[in-house]
């Protein structure tokens, strides 16, 4: 299965924006088709997990281990969530981690494992080198990523140290998302003000250099829909 950009971009115009301001959002990246078969792999045939940090540990819990929780304890697990969110980094949302999937070899044939490699092949690590500026990327790594109403991720600049990372992109597969609806991704200045907020889209490809400081905005609890992305950094060196 292969993938395909548009064919209207203006790859040096995209350059200077990203270069004068650390970030730039491409409308309309992929053809259209191939958008739609990206949106439809995350809403029927993605094997989600939900996640959140603890103390400084990454948890994954499978949606089968979710159903056998009862309302008290997701209560108490959410009630913990957003007691951490307070004062110390937090993240609340479902993914499917792409690249580690990929990596072990499960799901093979899976849609967004075709969509991982088409990225890491060298159509779109050209297109990416070239509108970014940074000549030494040699492979992206991937997550899918959703965003139910009271998910959340808070304050990072995407900058830990060996990873080798040049700059953070998104891929946005969320169509009709009212602004009423949050979950905005929020870049902010140094004194945490939002200096730039950018709605959840459909079709686009949102890149920000590393280090930046950002979040994604609380999704509404009264929000009609899901906040969906494949997202992941532009990085030099090989594959971990």
């Amino acid at each position: 299965m292969s993938f395909s950009l548009s064919i209207t971009h203006d790859r040096a115009g995209i350059r200077r924006d990203f270069e004068k301001k650390g970030f730039v959002t491409v409308s309309d990246v992929m053809v259209s088709v191939d958008a739609d078969r990206i949106y439809k792999s995350l809403l029927v045939d993605t094997p989600w997990n939900f996640v959140f940090d603890d103390r400084g540990k990454h948890i994954d819990l499978t949606e089968s281990h979710l159903a056998d929780m009862d309302q008290k304890q997701i209560v108490q697990l959410q009630q913990a969530i957003y007691a951490q969110a307070q004062n110390n980094f937090q993240y609340c949302y479902n993914n499917y981690p792409i690249f580690d999937a990929y990596k072990a070899g499960e799901n093979k044939g899976h849609p967004l494992h075709d969509f991982y490699k088409w990225l890491n092949g060298e159509s779109f690590l050209d297109f990416a080198r070239s509108v970014s500026g940074f000549d030494d990327i040699t492979f992206l790594d991937a997550q899918a990523t959703r965003y139910k109403p009271g998910h959340f991720l808070t304050t990072h600049d995407d900058n830990p140290a060996g990873k080798n990372r040049r700059a953070a992109y998104i891929f946005g597969f969320t169509p009709d998302w009212p602004a009423d609806w949050g979950g905005f991704l929020q870049l902010l200045d140094e004194d945490d003000n939002i200096r730039f907020g950018i709605k959840p889209g459909f079709n686009t490809l949102n890149i920000l250099a590393v280090p930046q400081k950002h979040s994604v905005g609380l999704v509404a609890p009264f929000a009609g829909g899901m906040r969906m992305s494949v997202t992941g950094w532009l990085r030099y060196g090989e594959p971990e």
